[in-house]
Parts: C-alpha cells; structure tokens; sequence
C-alpha cells in the first residue's frame, strides 16, 4: 500500500508539472544584467523590433523596454512573476506627434494575467489609457494554448509552446477599432522566439527572433 501512494503522488507530480508552461517563458536568470531581443521582420524591415529585456529576482519583476526599427522606444512593460504566472504592474505607450515630439501615455491595467503556467487555462490582460483630452484608448489580448510545436530559431531546432491571442484596440465613443490575431511561439529556455500576425484585412507579416544581443552590443548598434 505505501509504494501505491508513493506511486500515485509521483503521477500527479507529474501531471501537474506536463500541465505548466512555464520553462517555456523568457528565463529570468539570465535577463539578469539584461539582453536584447531582435526580432525580424524580413518581408517588411520597417516592422522590425527590439525588446530589451531586464530581471530583478529579488522581487520577482521582467522589465520590457520595446523599440521600433529605428531605435524608437514605444512601449515600456514591467511584468510581477507569480506562482500562478505574470502579471502586468506598468505599461506605458510613448507616441510621436505631429511635431515629431515623442510624449508617454500611462496604461491603466483592468485584466492583468500577461502569461499563465497553467496551459489549459485561457486568459486575458486589457489596459485603458486617456490618448488626450478627447481620446480614451483601450486595450485588450486574449490568449489560449494550442500546443507543442518544433520550430527553427537562431540557427537550431527548439521545442516551442504555441499560442494564439486575439488583440483589440478600441477608441471610445468612436467607430475606430484595430483588430488582429496573433500566433507566438516560445521556446524552451529562451521565451518568445515568433510571432505571426493576420490582420482583419487579410494581411500577414511573421517576426521571428534573429538576434540575442548583450547591453553593450545593443547601446554600439543604436
């Protein structure tokens, strides 16, 4: 009877730990002094993008810093690693107006499950941010598991968790909405290494990570 209990507790460790997602997410240890993502757009090298990425493992904290083909910071994202996933704690747009003057808009969090360990759960994170005076903004990303996959990254053949997330910006009282649908790809022991886009309109565009740069190579290429 004790090695059945014995036996039994090992298969719902087991179970439990084939349910997680969680090595598949970008490895915090090692975003320690900070690296940055370069993720390609080949058909389209404007739509390029580079994510700096920095942990703090003292509280638990994935710092996002997002720029634009042309070095151009856009987004900045500050994620609280859980037991149960990631959750967004600051998010913060930078837009460019006509006068070319580039100017930060606050996100407010309304759902904040960025990433979930768990891969049958499906789950969502939306924002709402005041554009300008007249303009209210809001943001939404609904994600679920599609299922292991292999996929060719940085020269090598990797095992990749597969998402698909529904995103959606809506401007209040208005008629304007931008929607698309969006299939990640993260590998093991590397985090987000693809992204597929379909827009509304039939449009597609793919980024795949092509490049892990160090801080000191990222601040000589800007």
């Amino acid at each position: 009877m004790r090695y059945v209990k014995i036996i039994s507790v090992f298969i719902i460790i087991l179970t439990f730990a084939g349910c997680s997602v969680k090595e598949y997410y970008f490895p915090m240890s090692e975003l320690t002094n900070g690296k940055v993502y370069k993720y390609e757009c080949k058909s389209e090298p404007t739509k390029t993008q580079y994510w700096k990425l920095t942990a703090d493992l003292k509280n638990q904290i994935l710092t996002t810093e997002a720029y634009e083909s042309d070095f151009r910071q856009y987004e900045l994202f500050k994620e609280k690693i859980t037991d149960k996933g990631t959750e967004v704690i600051e998010f913060i747009s930078y837009f460019k107006n006509e006068k070319g003057i580039i100017f930060p808009v606050k996100n407010t969090p309304k759902d904040v499950d960025v990433f979930r360990w768990k891969k049958k759960e499906s789950y969502k994170y939306s924002s709402e941010n005041q554009y300008d005076s007249n303009t209210k903004m809001i943001f939404s990303k609904e994600r679920e598991y599609i299922g292991k996959v292999k996929i060719n990254i940085l020269g090598k053949e990797y095992e990749a968790a597969k998402f698909k997330g529904s995103y959606k910006t809506v401007i209040e009282n208005s008629t304007e909405k931008f929607e698309y649908t969006q299939y990640s790809y993260y590998a093991k022991g590397i985090g987000l290494a693809k992204m597929e886009k379909e827009y509304s309109d039939g449009k597609k565009e793919t980024l795949e990570l092509t490049e892990i740069m160090t801080i000191d190579e990222w601040n000589k290429r800007q």
